[in-house]
């Protein structure tokens, strides 16, 4: 066997065994993130099982791009919802220069749509 396939094989066994989650096919779980340059800090909630997110007092469908990168449409525009981190995630609305970073609320005190106990 050639020494170079060998080793890819081993790096490949490698990322199996160790669970590094390079496969990882998962959604982050929902919550409520807010922007927290604003005062008051302005929120949205997404939930990513469903493909929905809520802002500025309205229910978005998400389109998925890849499992971090999400798409939807907002005032006819198409806008972006990027996840950065399990705790952050920033929106990019068509035609504003700067993108919006939202951090994760705690859970005990998220306040979670109606539609969605």
């Amino acid at each position: 066997m050639n020494s170079k396939l060998r080793g890819v094989l081993l790096i490949c066994l490698g990322f199996s065994f160790f669970g590094c989650g390079l496969f990882h096919k998962g959604v982050p779980k929902k919550g409520e993130f807010c922007y927290v340059l604003a005062k008051p800090p302005a929120c949205l909630f997404v939930d990513f099982e469903l493909k929905k997110l809520y802002y500025e007092n309205g229910e978005y469908e998400l389109s998925e791009r890849t499992r971090m990168e999400y798409t939807f449409l907002f005032q006819g525009v198409t806008s972006e919802l990027l996840i950065t981190t399990e705790n952050r995630v920033d929106i990019k609305i068509h035609g504003e220069s700067v993108s919006k970073f939202y951090m994760r609320k705690k859970e005990k005190f998220s306040k979670f749509p109606p539609s969605n106990p």
